[in-house]
């Protein structure tokens, strides 16, 4: 499950790099005047970003629900998803201002929506990092039996 988490977080961050690369390198300034131009703009820069965020938000509610059934979950997760949360809340903010044609909210947006996802980063290591500890007493345990 968490393999799916970190899969949408490569996504992500490619819509990260690939949303920062078309306005900071290959048309700086360059803003869609129109709707249409706008929802083609949204549809085809930032998609990459949707679907990253959308999927990590998924995944990190798959994995809290998974951990859930499991063993009494810690703090990880939790924060996780409502980091996804946050950054998916964050897009639809961001691509519901972007339709409105105001360009002024977009690097608020765009912000909040980026430290969501870096909380889904830094709480997802958190996790992998205390299930490897958990796996290793578990391990140790055995061969002490």
């Amino acid at each position: 499950m968490s393999r799916w988490v970190w899969a949408s977080v490569i996504v992500q961050a490619f819509g990260y790099a690939f949303d920062a690369v078309w306005h900071g390198v290959l048309h700086p300034g360059a803003e869609p005047t129109t709707v249409n131009d706008m929802l083609r703009h949204l549809g085809t820069v930032h998609l990459p970003l949707y679907v990253g965020a959308l999927n990590l938000l998924a995944a990190t509610l798959a994995a809290l629900v998974r951990e859930r059934r499991r063993s009494p979950a810690g703090l990880a997760l939790p924060i996780a998803f409502l980091g996804a949360v946050i950054s998916v809340a964050a897009e639809g903010w961001h691509a519901y201002s972007h339709l409105r044609l105001d360009t002024h909210s977009g690097p608020i947006a765009g912000t909040l929506s980026f430290v969501g996802f870096a909380i889904v980063v830094v709480a997802m290591s958190v996790f992998a990092r205390r299930r490897r500890r958990q796996r290793a007493a578990t391990a140790h345990t055995r061969r002490a039996a």
